[in-house]
């Protein structure tokens, strides 16, 4: 049993998909990010624009312009995360996550284009939303389709970590077509399973406080979401253009850098602590950390020592994020991409109305009211800290253990040691 479990059993072709998924969702948290500092120049007056080759009919968007600009990414994400997740449930999910970058590459390719108008700009990142919305949830059950819960607790950190567009799409289609085809016959013997698995328990899902505590954890970012950032540092303390993308981007870098480093150490950890403890423990100390820094960096008025320790929250979040990208295969594996639907759409809620309570609370583009922002930031970390600490788990919950049969309505129980042994004729998966 430990050999199943262990990292060497993952073959080469699935390593080589989770490189493919982790390129797939970086590069399009790339096109989604790269707008927050293209507003920041936008919102100068067109005689004062330093880009070049812009049109003379450019408008000067406003801070509430902005604030709708970014929030709208997520009225596309919205519908489109519980649809994914449906559908990456349902049906292939991975063919799921092709058609949601090949998508994204293309409504990517036209922002350069519809940004010169207020309202195309806005339509451009709605549908932005609706493509990237589809991407998460469809990895959860790509990673579930092809890996144990053991070893997509493990590397989902490592793939969520990058937060070639179409290229990336066509390699994903040539990759998958030649192991399908090789593996053809273990996908058959799946299917039996995934029949199975058609009824959701919707209601135990919505009422499971270990569920909750997951989707706090995930949403707790989306309160400040790094594309603020650029304004943060622009408007609080009138850092110029050409630094703004660097200061907002540091901490950005770090988080990807960090994120795997701490699945690795939350992975040795989970040696020698029982899961729930692993998980607690350095999601409640991540978060603490988050809050106190924030904390830090709203009475301090020199942008410097603001940068290092906004950097210093990102590092910590990276923790975070290593411990939520692995709890639902820990809490309920055979539903990870629906509960990733509901989380991601819950995250989207939030994402969609804090950049308009930011642009409420920041009208004169002040420091004292970017202080605000960041205090409201602290604070929810904290009680992000609080909650988990209280309900979190990285157990196994019964619901999730049980597999509807069909129409009968009866129930066989299983266990995550079942899960493993059934696990041997996953495809993709060496024996």
């Amino acid at each position: 049993m430990t050999e199943v479990n262990s990292m060497e059993t993952i073959t080469t072709s699935s390593k080589l998909l989770c490189v493919l998924l982790f390129t797939g969702i970086l590069l399009q948290y790339a096109g989604r990010s790269s707008i927050s500092v293209v507003l920041v120049e936008l919102q100068k007056p067109p005689g004062n624009n330093t880009l070049t080759n812009v049109s003379k009919s450019q408008v000067q968007y406003s801070q509430f312009q902005a604030g709708v600009i970014l929030s709208s990414v997520y009225i596309g994400m919205l519908p489109s995360s519980l649809i994914g997740g449906y559908l990456a449930y349902r049906f292939s999910a991975i063919r799921v996550f092709l058609a949601s970058i090949g998508i994204s590459s293309i409504v990517h390719g036209g922002g350069a284009v519809m940004f010169d108008d207020f309202e195309t700009a806005v339509t451009q990142r709605i549908l932005a939303g609706m493509a990237e919305g589809l991407s998460e949830p469809a990895t959860f059950g790509v990673l579930n389709q092809y890996l144990s819960p053991e070893q997509s607790a493990r590397v989902s950190p490592f793939i969520f970590a990058g937060g070639l567009g179409i290229t990336c799409a066509a390699v994903s289609v040539v990759f998958a077509v030649a192991g399908m085809a090789k593996k053809r016959d273990a996908l058959d013997r799946n299917k039996g399973d995934i029949k199975k698995m058609k009824s959701i328990p919707v209601f135990r899902i919505f009422t499971s406080t270990a569920v909750w505590a997951s989707i706090l954890l995930q949403a707790a970012p989306y309160f400040w979401d790094p594309s603020i950032l650029p304004l943060y540092f622009s408007q609080s303390f009138g850092t110029k253009t050409e630094l703004v993308g660097v200061l907002a981007g540091i901490p950005i870098l770090i988080f990807g850098v960090l994120e795997p480093l701490f699945a690795l150490v939350e992975n040795t950890l989970c040696k020698h602590v029982s899961t729930t403890a692993a998980r607690k423990s350095m999601a409640v100390i991540a978060c603490l950390c988050v809050s106190g820094c924030l904390f830090m960096a709203a009475f301090t008025s020199n942008p410097v020592v603001a940068a290092c320790f906004i950097a210093t929250a990102y590092g910590s979040h990276a923790a975070r994020a290593a411990v939520g990208d692995a709890n639902i295969f820990d809490i309920a594996p055979r539903y990870a991409s629906v509960i990733s639907g509901i989380c991601r759409a819950i995250c989207r809620v939030v994402g969609l109305t804090f950049p308009l309570l930011v642009t409420a609370i920041t009208k004169n583009k002040s420091s004292q009211e970017w202080s605000r922002v960041v205090l409201i930031k602290a604070c929810v970390l904290a009680a992000t800290a609080l909650f988990f600490g209280a309900f979190g788990s990285g157990e196994e919950q019964p619901w999730a253990v049980e597999v509807p049969q069909g129409q009968s309505g009866g129930t066989q129980p299983g266990s995550r040691k079942d899960h493993k042994v059934d696990d041997e004729n996953r495809p993709l998966f060496k024996k």
